[in-house]
């Protein structure tokens, strides 16, 4: 089952369109929700749905990505591996322009 995390929105990217969307876990996996369905969110900025791109990720705790390079919560997964510091910075501070 899905659960919300309070608090925290992702912004995505489609066609040049930014939009603010909830955010959700599934067991310790993160996603992003838009519309009725849920996009899982990859360390790299790349998504589930190949017509959207995650640009930022506001994430309050740990962050971390499995071997297949899904965003994850390190407290959850267990055998999550830390970002690289460049996604560190995109994932969460967004682009700098």
């Amino acid at each position: 089952m899905f659960q919300q995390v309070e608090g925290e929105c992702a912004t995505i990217v489609r066609k040049g369109r930014y939009k603010q969307v909830p955010v959700y876990t599934r067991d310790g996996y993160i996603f992003a929700k838009e519309g009725g369905c849920f996009i899982r969110l990859y360390a790299d900025g790349s998504t589930s749905d190949p017509n959207y791109r995650l640009d930022n990720l506001p994430w309050e705790g740990p962050l971390a990505r499995n071997k297949f390079g899904k965003l994850v919560d390190p407290r959850v997964v267990k055998d999550s591996l830390s970002l690289p510091d460049e996604n560190k910075t995109l994932l969460l501070f967004g682009p700098s322009e």
